[in-house]
């Protein structure tokens, strides 16, 4: 009886302690933490030195090691674990034989006795536990250590479903995690081509904006006309019920500018001219001045945009700036969205570029005015300059006529009558006549060369403006003996006044050559050219320094020379080098 008692006692006890064994193995969800506490349990149920778990795959292959012993000095080697190892691990279909109870009982010369015991859960092998004892091992308690192994493998299953239950769980808050992101992905996707299709839209309507522009103002005939087509085309882009312009006064007041896409009478009247000034923080004058970008609708406008819209009578609007580089001009506003949901940032854009563009277009036309304002005046001051110099011309060949008149009929007359009087004197007395002969004679050629240049006498004639030139020359070349080219085109059809102009400048240059220049050969030139007559005089000549002309003998000339074609609205050049001659060029333009 006290063998039973006994016997009854120890079974008890040890029930007690699988069942604290199995309650202690549930608390663990790691396949580590189970493993290193069921060894330390190990130890303690059967007081073996040595205790270890092998895991293995379904194959049987070992994959991982547990081992703990009960004092430092029990410590095993790396190969004795393995030597244990391999002798626990049989063959799958062995340690199935084996899991009715029980496991192969080993003696180490060196270790002792070591048990192993399969760990089977759910049909199939998941590992090897097995202990050493040196004093060997009881019945009992191999009994023990098979039940506390099936209880390790039940608690080892659980911790691995548990990881692979955490494993879902992490997957499946990770594919939830993946699934927002790709859904975020998908959400920035497709606002993105909304996006582009928005600006590519409002990209085609600000290109249909900026052709109306373009069109109107070229079909426009005059502002209001081109404000009145434009507003229409961007009421038809931007589906707006109202489009208008408004203006900022020189007072630094607001006005609608008339002609305004379906504005009536009804509506104007209600458009009071309001104040807009860079110094005002209204809403106006922030987008005139401060460029602001102005959208509202009564669903979500502030007390200012409701008062605004209620000033008007509309329901939703939209402005911007309009300007012309840095002047300011106004604003654009569109009034009642035919959208539902009201006017878009793309519809902002547009008609602002439909702004600048109009900008671009009043800048253009206040430059068109000034134009045609200063080629008004440009007409009207060449016109006096005409009249002025044809006044000076009229009054110069006047005096030049009565001057040749009174020249020819007196001075010559009598210098002629000299001569005669003179060849009637005795032939004793000849030298000191021959001498006043002579020096009456170049008394008359001097003065019937200055007749010529007053009042050349064919220059009035018909195809007498060629020759007048070629009477000059021929001239300079008997006084002087220079010898001269020609290269003449000259047109006859053309009024006195220019003729004897042109004949002046040519003269005058050559007078330059005979007095002042030392020269062997000239070349002459008059020809038609852009619009008139240019020549151009060229000598051999001693040349000179053109900036220090004002000091050099024939000044005057060269200075009447330049400022005569300036006077006719033409030009005169000098060029000249010491020692390279002297180049003479001008062009005056033919009178229309």
């Amino acid at each position: 009886m006290e063998t039973v008692s006994r016997l009854e006692a120890d079974f008890w006890e040890q029930f007690e302690a699988f069942q604290f064994v199995s309650v202690d193995l549930a608390r663990f969800r790691d396949l580590d933490e189970v493993a290193e506490r069921a060894l330390e349990l190990a130890l303690d149920l059967t007081k073996s030195s040595v205790a270890f778990i092998a895991m293995v795959d379904d194959s049987g292959d070992r994959k991982q090691v547990y081992t703990r012993t009960a004092a430092p000095s029990d410590a095993l080697t790396d190969d004795q674990i393995d030597n244990f190892v391999k002798t626990a691990t049989p063959p799958p279909a062995s340690m199935h034989e084996s899991a009715g109870g029980g496991g192969p009982q080993h003696r180490d010369p060196t270790q002792g006795t070591f048990f192993s015991q399969a760990l089977q859960a759910g049909g199939r092998t998941i590992g090897v536990m097995g202990i050493v004892n040196k004093a060997g091992i009881t019945a009992f308690q191999r009994r023990s250590f098979s039940l506390f192994a099936n209880q390790l493998a039940a608690a080892i299953e659980i911790a691995r479903l548990h990881e692979r239950r955490q494993e879902m769980v992490d997957a499946l808050v990770n594919l939830r995690a993946e699934l927002d992101r790709s859904e975020e992905q998908r959400l920035l996707s497709d606002e993105r081509a909304r996006s582009a299709e928005r600006l590519e839209r409002a990209h085609e309507l600000a290109v249909e904006a900026l052709l109306a522009v373009s069109m109107h103002a070229r079909l426009g005939k005059s502002l209001t006309d081109f404000y009145r087509r434009l507003t229409g085309t961007v009421a038809q882009l931007v589906g707006a019920e109202k489009v208008l312009f408004w203006q900022v006064n020189d007072n630094k007041t607001l006005t609608a500018i008339p002609g305004a896409h379906g504005v009536d009478d009804a509506f104007v009247a209600r458009l009071k001219p309001g104040r807009c000034d860079p110094e005002i923080d209204d809403l106006a004058s922030r987008v005139v001045y401060k460029d602001d970008i102005y959208r509202a609708s009564r669903a979500d406008a502030d007390a200012d945009s409701l008062f605004v819209l209620d000033a008007l009578g509309v329901d939703n609007a939209i402005s911007v700036p309009w300007r012309a580089g840095d002047h300011r001009l106004g604003l654009v506003a569109a009034y009642d969205s035919q959208n539902p949901e009201g006017f878009s940032r793309e519809d902002t854009w547009v008609l602002h570029k439909a702004a600048l563009a109009a900008g671009l277009v009043w800048q253009l036309r206040q430059a068109e005015t000034d134009l045609k304002k200063t080629v008004e005046r440009l007409q009207k001051v060449d016109s006096a300059r005409q009249l002025l110099l044809k006044n000076a011309s009229t009054a110069a060949d006047n005096i030049r006529r009565r001057f040749a008149s009174e020249l020819h009929d007196d001075a010559l007359q009598k210098l002629t009558a000299a001569e005669l009087h003179l060849h009637r004197v005795s032939p004793q007395q000849l030298d000191p006549i021959n001498d006043a002969v002579g020096l009456l004679q170049q008394a008359e050629d001097a003065l019937r060369k200055l007749l010529f240049e007053v009042r050349p006498p064919a220059l009035e004639l018909p195809g007498g403006f060629e020759q007048t030139i070629r009477d000059r020359v021929l001239m300079l070349r008997q006084l002087t003996g220079i010898e001269a080219d020609l290269d003449l085109e000259l047109p006859d059809e053309v009024a006195y006044e220019f003729k004897s102009l042109v004949f002046r400048q040519v003269s005058e240059a050559i007078t330059n050559v005979e007095k002042h220049s030392g020269a062997t050969r000239a070349r002459v030139t008059v020809r038609v050219e852009g619009g008139g007559i240019a020549g151009s005089v060229v000598d051999n000549g001693r040349g000179f320094v053109v900036d220090e002309h004002d000091h050099l003998p024939g000044h005057l000339g060269l200075l009447s020379l330049t400022e005569r074609a300036l006077l006719a609205g033409g030009w005169c050049k000098i060029a000249s080098e010491p020692g390279n001659g002297t180049k003479v060029e001008f062009w005056i333009p033919t009178p229309r």
